[in-house]
């Protein structure tokens, strides 16, 4: 037998895993000293700074943690959670199946033992893909997979609504990136990973309403010119734009094609290459951006790239959507 026929048989021995599961919820119960975090009364969002690739941690009021990829590199992802204070993740999600979303994820899997793996059945499959199947599946974490309906995660006062599942692509694994839609009260941010055209125009014809007015707007595909058009801006019409890129990457992310379109449409960008980790904060009622001096790179912005009225610490914008 075949080294590929070897890795095909272990992914659709995950597939069949994963579609047994049908659905999950994680508990909204705060425990004490020893245990998960206690209430903080606030949503927090941190757009870590892994390099160049994505990572994104979301922990509610009731301390419930969700980790959204975990950048390329085995440690990266691990180091950022170290330094939040982080002592366990609820649900670990990767978008799709390329490295630069989950290279850190099997350290953090080990290491936190999360509850639940979202991932979809993409068939796009690699070693180091499958490597991360072997320890979701050692260390007897429940793997869960978006279907072509929306599914809800509670977490408290704070909801992830997983998109449904768009067709799947078999030319480009970019376009088979789960959606996120995570919302606080009037704070919402839209997360898909990095879809591009047509993945995002599926999800415009089959669930608008999902997609529609949300506060943040986590650009797709790094700031590639085909991660964001102006027909997705017009329906998200997000008050702030972010972008997890690293500093001078071959690719030239964010595209310049990008770049223009934000500043034709007045929507406001920060980048981790430039601010470090970026920090949303959100009590569901306002919003703010947070920025930390040591975490950010730039010491001078432009007025474009952040948020109007920001001081350098934080912005604090109604969550409430009045347009």
């Amino acid at each position: 037998m075949t080294a590929l026929h070897v890795l095909r048989r272990r992914f659709l021995a995950f597939v069949a895993m994963a579609a047994a599961v049908a659905t999950f919820s994680a508990p909204a119960r705060p425990e004490g000293p020893g245990g998960r975090a206690t209430s903080t009364g606030r949503l927090v969002i941190d757009v870590l700074d892994v390099g160049q690739g994505d990572a994104i941690l979301i922990r509610s009021p009731e301390g419930k943690a969700v980790l959204v990829d975990a950048g390329p590199t085995r440690e990266g992802a691990m180091k950022a959670l170290r330094a939040r204070g982080v002592e366990a993740i609820d649900l670990v999600v990767v978008t799709h199946h390329h490295l630069d979303h989950h290279g850190g994820m099997e350290s953090v899997i080990r290491e936190f033992h999360p509850r639940y793996f979202l991932a979809t059945n993409s068939p796009h499959t690699t070693k180091s893909w499958l490597s991360l199947l072997e320890t979701v599946k050692a260390e007897g974490i429940t793997a869960v997979a978006p279907t072509e309906k929306a599914r809800r995660i509670e977490l408290g006062s704070t909801t992830i609504t997983i998109l449904p599942q768009a067709p799947y692509d078999d030319k480009d694994e970019n376009d088979n990136s789960i959606g996120l839609r995570v919302q606080h009260g009037g704070f919402s941010m839209l997360m898909t990973g990095d879809s591009e055209p047509l993945s995002r125009k599926w999800w415009q014809s089959n669930c608008p309403d999902l997609l529609r007015d949300c506060s943040v707007l986590k650009l797709a595909h790094h700031g590639s010119h085909n991660g964001t058009d102006v027909a997705w801006l017009d329906i998200v019409r997000p008050e702030l734009a972010v972008v997890s890129v690293g500093t001078g990457n071959s690719y030239g992310h964010p595209h310049a094609e990008t770049l223009d379109l934000l500043k034709r449409t007045r929507i406001p960008l920060v980048r981790t290459d430039q601010w470090g980790t970026i920090t949303m904060v959100s009590n569901g009622e306002t919003w703010n951006l947070v920025s930390s001096g040591l975490a950010r790179r730039n010491a001078e912005r432009k007025g474009s790239a952040v948020a109007a009225g920001d001081s350098g610490r934080s912005s604090s914008r109604s969550a409430s959507r009045r347009r």
